[in-house]
Protein backbone atom coordinates (compact mmCIF):
# COMPACT_ATOMS: atom_id res chain seq x y z
CA UNK A 1 0.00 0.00 0.00
CA UNK A 2 1.66 3.29 -0.72
CA UNK A 3 0.90 6.65 -2.44
CA UNK A 4 0.33 7.04 -5.84
CA UNK A 5 2.39 8.57 -8.23
CA UNK A 6 1.89 10.19 -11.97
CA UNK A 7 4.08 7.02 -13.61
CA UNK A 8 1.26 4.80 -11.69
CA UNK A 9 -1.51 6.11 -14.31
CA UNK A 10 -1.18 3.24 -17.17
CA UNK A 11 -1.06 0.34 -14.70
CA UNK A 12 -4.27 2.23 -12.86
CA UNK A 13 -5.90 2.38 -16.21
CA UNK A 14 -5.60 -1.45 -16.74
CA UNK A 15 -7.55 -1.91 -13.79
CA UNK A 16 -10.45 0.81 -13.60
CA UNK A 17 -11.23 0.47 -17.23
CA UNK A 18 -13.11 -3.27 -16.43
CA UNK A 19 -16.45 -3.26 -16.59
CA UNK A 20 -16.76 -5.67 -13.34
CA UNK A 21 -14.84 -3.03 -11.01
CA UNK A 22 -17.73 -0.30 -12.37
CA UNK A 23 -20.32 -2.69 -11.76
CA UNK A 24 -19.20 -3.43 -7.98
CA UNK A 25 -19.02 0.25 -7.20
CA UNK A 26 -20.96 3.05 -6.41
CA UNK A 27 -19.21 5.88 -8.12
CA UNK A 28 -17.23 4.52 -10.65
CA UNK A 29 -17.89 4.95 -14.34
CA UNK A 30 -18.41 2.57 -17.36
CA UNK A 31 -16.24 2.74 -19.84
CA UNK A 32 -13.23 5.13 -17.48
CA UNK A 33 -11.38 7.10 -19.82
CA UNK A 34 -7.63 6.79 -20.04
CA UNK A 35 -7.00 10.44 -19.27
CA UNK A 36 -9.02 11.07 -16.44
CA UNK A 37 -6.89 8.13 -14.47
CA UNK A 38 -4.47 11.44 -14.81
CA UNK A 39 -6.42 14.00 -13.73
CA UNK A 40 -7.62 11.46 -10.61
CA UNK A 41 -4.18 10.68 -9.53
CA UNK A 42 -3.34 14.54 -9.21
CA UNK A 43 -6.53 14.65 -7.58
CA UNK A 44 -6.22 12.51 -4.76
CA UNK A 45 -2.67 13.52 -4.13
CA UNK A 46 -4.03 16.95 -3.66
CA UNK A 47 -6.38 15.93 -1.09
CA UNK A 48 -4.06 13.96 0.59
CA UNK A 49 -2.32 17.37 0.80
CA UNK A 50 -4.92 19.08 1.74
CA UNK A 51 -5.45 16.22 4.42
CA UNK A 52 -9.18 15.80 2.56
CA UNK A 53 -8.75 12.35 1.92
CA UNK A 54 -6.45 9.52 1.25
CA UNK A 55 -6.39 6.85 -1.26
CA UNK A 56 -3.49 4.44 -1.84
CA UNK A 57 -2.75 2.29 -4.75
CA UNK A 58 -2.63 -1.87 -3.49
CA UNK A 59 0.25 -3.23 -4.95
CA UNK A 60 1.82 -7.23 -4.58
CA UNK A 61 4.36 -7.68 -2.19
CA UNK A 62 6.61 -9.95 -4.31
CA UNK A 63 5.48 -7.80 -7.62
CA UNK A 64 5.69 -4.43 -6.74
CA UNK A 65 4.84 -2.95 -9.97
CA UNK A 66 1.44 -4.94 -10.14
CA UNK A 67 -1.15 -2.91 -9.22
CA UNK A 68 -4.04 -5.11 -7.51
CA UNK A 69 -6.32 -2.21 -6.54
CA UNK A 70 -7.02 0.77 -4.49
CA UNK A 71 -7.97 1.48 -0.74
CA UNK A 72 -8.22 4.79 1.57
CA UNK A 73 -10.36 6.98 2.66
CA UNK A 74 -12.65 8.53 0.11
CA UNK A 75 -13.50 11.82 2.09
CA UNK A 76 -12.40 12.72 5.64
CA UNK A 77 -14.13 15.38 7.70
CA UNK A 78 -12.12 17.34 10.18
CA UNK A 79 -15.08 18.59 11.64
CA UNK A 80 -16.81 15.81 12.29
CA UNK A 81 -13.55 13.23 12.72
CA UNK A 82 -14.75 10.84 10.28
CA UNK A 83 -13.79 9.25 7.34
CA UNK A 84 -15.68 7.33 4.33
CA UNK A 85 -13.40 4.26 3.19
CA UNK A 86 -13.65 3.45 -0.13
CA UNK A 87 -11.88 0.34 -1.83
CA UNK A 88 -11.98 -1.76 -5.22
CA UNK A 89 -10.01 -4.92 -5.94
CA UNK A 90 -8.63 -6.12 -9.81
CA UNK A 91 -11.11 -9.17 -10.49
CA UNK A 92 -7.82 -11.25 -11.05
CA UNK A 93 -7.24 -10.70 -7.33
CA UNK A 94 -10.45 -11.26 -5.69
CA UNK A 95 -10.92 -13.28 -3.06
CA UNK A 96 -7.67 -13.14 -1.83
CA UNK A 97 -7.61 -11.24 0.90
CA UNK A 98 -5.86 -7.79 -0.62
CA UNK A 99 -8.82 -5.62 0.49
CA UNK A 100 -9.43 -7.08 4.22
CA UNK A 101 -5.42 -6.22 4.35
CA UNK A 102 -5.27 -3.00 3.40
CA UNK A 103 -8.68 -1.73 5.15
CA UNK A 104 -7.29 -3.33 8.45
CA UNK A 105 -4.37 -1.27 7.47
CA UNK A 106 -6.07 1.60 6.49
CA UNK A 107 -8.41 1.67 9.83
CA UNK A 108 -5.03 1.98 11.57
CA UNK A 109 -3.90 4.69 10.09
CA UNK A 110 -7.17 6.44 10.42
CA UNK A 111 -7.83 5.60 14.54
CA UNK A 112 -3.88 5.93 15.62
CA UNK A 113 -2.35 8.49 12.77
CA UNK A 114 -5.70 10.59 12.32
CA UNK A 115 -7.34 10.46 15.05
CA UNK A 116 -10.27 9.75 13.70
CA UNK A 117 -13.26 8.90 15.64
CA UNK A 118 -15.29 7.14 13.24
CA UNK A 119 -15.06 5.05 10.18
CA UNK A 120 -17.77 4.13 7.91
CA UNK A 121 -18.38 2.60 4.08
CA UNK A 122 -20.99 2.08 1.67
CA UNK A 123 -21.44 -0.83 -0.61
CA UNK A 124 -24.18 -1.96 -2.74
CA UNK A 125 -26.39 -4.34 -1.58
CA UNK A 126 -25.39 -7.03 -4.13
CA UNK A 127 -21.86 -6.26 -3.34
CA UNK A 128 -21.84 -9.30 -0.74
CA UNK A 129 -17.83 -9.43 -1.02
CA UNK A 130 -17.46 -5.88 -0.12
CA UNK A 131 -19.90 -6.07 2.73
CA UNK A 132 -17.86 -9.26 4.33
CA UNK A 133 -14.74 -6.79 3.65
CA UNK A 134 -15.68 -4.73 5.76
CA UNK A 135 -17.38 -6.76 8.33
CA UNK A 136 -14.07 -8.53 8.85
CA UNK A 137 -12.49 -5.44 9.85
CA UNK A 138 -15.06 -4.65 12.22
CA UNK A 139 -17.44 -2.53 10.82
CA UNK A 140 -21.60 -3.18 11.58
CA UNK A 141 -24.57 -2.50 9.52
CA UNK A 142 -26.37 0.54 10.41
CA UNK A 143 -28.89 0.07 8.15
CA UNK A 144 -29.80 -0.16 4.25
CA UNK A 145 -31.14 2.66 2.28
CA UNK A 146 -33.54 1.62 -0.30
CA UNK A 147 -32.66 3.00 -3.98
CA UNK A 148 -29.55 5.22 -2.35
CA UNK A 149 -28.03 5.38 -5.91
CA UNK A 150 -29.52 4.76 -9.75
CA UNK A 151 -26.69 2.81 -11.63
CA UNK A 152 -26.70 2.53 -14.97
CA UNK A 153 -30.62 3.11 -15.26
CA UNK A 154 -31.19 0.61 -12.36
CA UNK A 155 -32.18 1.50 -8.44
CA UNK A 156 -29.80 0.30 -6.09
CA UNK A 157 -29.63 -0.31 -2.11
CA UNK A 158 -26.65 0.18 -0.69
CA UNK A 159 -25.82 -0.99 3.30
CA UNK A 160 -24.45 1.69 5.41
CA UNK A 161 -21.56 -0.07 7.72
CA UNK A 162 -19.78 2.07 10.89
CA UNK A 163 -16.99 1.61 13.03
CA UNK A 164 -16.91 3.96 16.18
CA UNK A 165 -13.24 4.28 17.85
CA UNK A 166 -13.78 2.36 21.20
CA UNK A 167 -15.47 -0.43 19.30
CA UNK A 168 -11.78 -0.99 17.04
CA UNK A 169 -10.27 -4.12 17.85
Amino acid sequence: MRPYEIQDAESVFKVVKLKEIAETTISMPHPYPRETVDWWINFVRENMEKGNAYEFGLYLKDRPSEYVGNCGFVSVSKQHNHGELGYFTNPDHWNKGYSTEACSKLLEFGFNTLGLERVFGRCMAKNTASKRVMEKCGLKVEGIAKHEILKWDHYEDVIHLGLIRSKWD
